[in-house]
């Protein structure tokens, strides 16, 4: 695919991503400067609370009171008393947002299950097939002569189902590009089909269904080949790759980590970060550029391995490439395309992103060359493939402080959780799908128990294993308030709690946000914490979190951030 985006794409990047700032860094000097606030929340067990910190050139100096730091610093600072009423916290971390989805998804029209607020617009959802066709209709009637139409968040158990002759009656001449809420599936209409240049032999791929116009799991590649020049249109990606830093940073976010750089075309999507002034000082974010294991193909990752190798001399300040790599192995939550062990109550299978076999031989080579290991993971069956691979590895060559990393984690089985702890694995988990996905998924493919135990955060912590939490945005919300908040009241989004017993405290979903997400980027000394020595990385609440209902935890408001010691409101 690389080489078909390179050919499609060729002279278009140096027209790329604007250079508009997402927040003006304010008096952004190397004076040593003293931050008074309502209150701190560290997240430091030794040092839990505080009302002052000292920053000097981006890190933390001091903390404690104002007369505790000065004892240690001196006279000889800058007294700023701006979050006099307000709350810091270290700044929140995100270790799995991709920009690339981002970019893709942002300029399409919503039609979604579930309301969305964005930067300048609000989407109401709605449900039900009648409703969906009248608004998909509606917003093709919106559109000029000759303009393709694009949307995500169908979504088929919301929506009912919809084919290729559902859009071809709203419209037979207009391309339509239908992107599925899980990003994993498109449906595309006639005219689509018919631009894009599709021969039959794509009929001939398992996860691709052209008369139905439906590309789905491995089947979406095909598509996406074609839609290319599309999507990543400079203008167009450019945009949203501007609305995408704005929604970080609105999330309170300061460190960023892309689990799966590389997905489509490495180099074209670091030029657009690059262009778009995402490793400059007026983003006040850092990326963690976590590379797609599968990056020169997933039955080569020997040569993945050699590629991925010379990244981290490429590496910037903001925009950096770790010792880690991701991989895959069943398929999305969002499309109940994830391997069960159980299977679906209407018989319907998941689907594997990689076999279980081909995981095992890139993991093998990847492990052997010491990588971190993260994997797209989501139903329990993909999950009993993954840790045997990861005890096979450990068998074979064993690794200590490997810190192997569980991604998205859908649906596990209690049984499985005690091993993940013996092996030594972390999870990362999406807790939205609590709010977005088990009350529907209680009605339809799971059942009522099953459906109760989505993303079982309660029994991960209770064994001890390292949980942190990601929005995959637009998989979720990009605000890890809203995450925590969604672990720890384990509402849905009709006003149900399954699985009450899942729910952490606060304290521990903070920590998923914070210290346990450094943690797993192997940045504990950095960040995750406001302690002496560390990056000065905060987030500026109006309200403690740790003084509110559960249930409010979402509606706290956010200030903006503080970033390497440079305060970066919100506009």
């Amino acid at each position: 695919m690389r080489s078909v985006l390179a050919a499609a794409l060729a002279g278009t990047l140096a027209i790329g991503c604007s250079e508009a700032p997402v927040g003006r860094a304010v008096e952004a000097d190397a004076t040593t400067r003293v931050y008074v606030a309502a209150g701190v929340r560290t997240m430091d067990p030794a040092r839990p609370q505080a009302t002052a910190v000292a920053v000097a050139d981006g890190r933390v100096v001091a903390v404690g009171d104002l007369d505790s730091v000065r004892e240690r610093i001196g006279d000889d600072f800058e007294l700023d008393r701006r979050f006099a009423d307000l709350i810091l916290m270290p700044g929140f971390i995100e270790p799995h947002l991709h920009p690339y989805l981002a970019g893709v998804l942002l300029p399409m029209e919503f039609i979604t299950p579930h309301d969305w607020s964005l930067p300048g617009r609000q989407v109401a959802g709605v449900r039900g097939r009648d409703g969906y066709l009248v608004r998909l209709a509606a917003h093709e009637a919106s559109l000029a002569d000759g303009e393709w139409l694009w949307t995500w968040g169908f979504h088929h158990y919301f929506h009912g189902r919809l084919s290729r002759a559902d859009l071809d009656a709203i419209s037979a001449e207009r391309p339509m590009v239908v992107w599925h809420r899980s990003f994993h599936e498109v449906i595309l209409n006639s005219a689509a089909i018919a631009a894009l240049e599709f021969d039959d032999s794509v009929d001939e791929h398992p996860n691709v269904n052209l008369a139905d116009g439906h590309f789905y799991e491995t089947g979406l590649g095909a598509a996406i080949a074609k839609l290319s020049p599309y999507l990543f249109d400079p203008e167009r990606y450019g945009r949203a790759l501007d609305e995408a830093r704005e929604i970080i940073h609105r999330g309170g976010i300061t460190t960023v980590s892309d689990g799966a750089f590389g997905l489509v075309d490495l180099e074209l999507e670091l030029g657009f970060l690059e262009r778009g002034g995402w490793g400059g000082d007026e983003t006040p974010f850092r990326m963690i550029l976590m590379p797609d294991g599968r990056v020169e193909g997933s039955t080569a990752p020997e040569a993945s391995l050699a590629l991925i190798e010379t990244l981290p001399a490429r590496s910037t300040d903001r925009l950096r490439f770790p010792k880690s790599v991701k991989l895959f192995a069943d398929g999305a939550a969002y499309s109940q395309l994830m391997r069960l062990r159980d299977g679906y109550l209407d018989g319907h299978h998941g689907e594997w992103l990689m076999t279980p076999e081909e995981l095992e031989e890139a993991a093998r080579v990847f492990w052997n060359a010491g990588y971190q290991i993260h994997v797209h993971v989501n139903g329990d069956l993909g999950l009993e493939k993954v840790l045997d691979v990861l005890e096979k590895l450990q068998t074979e060559n064993p690794r200590d402080d490997h810190r192997f990393t569980l991604h998205h984690f859908m649906i596990a089985g209690l049984d499985q959780i005690p091993r993940i702890a013996e092996l030594g694995a972390m999870v990362s988990a999406n807790p939205f799908y609590i709010w977005a996905l088990a009350d529907k998924y209680a009605e339809v493919g799971l059942g009522p128990e099953r459906a109760a135990l989505t993303v079982p955060a309660g029994s991960v912590v209770e064994a001890g294993i390292p949980l942190s939490f990601h929005s995959d945005f637009t998989m979720a919300p990009a605000q890890p308030l809203v995450l925590a908040w969604a672990a720890a009241s384990r509402l849905t989004a009709d006003g149900n709690r399954p699985g009450p017993e899942q729910r952490i405290s606060v304290q521990e979903a903070m920590e998923a946000i914070t210290t346990d997400a450094a943690f797993q980027l192997r940045m504990e000394d950095e960040i995750g914490s406001i302690e002496v020595g560390k990056r000065a990385d905060f987030t500026v609440l109006d309200t403690d979190p740790f003084e509110v209902p559960v249930d409010e935890l979402r509606n706290i408001q956010i200030w903006g951030t503080v970033y390497e010691g440079r305060p970066y409101p919100v506009d």
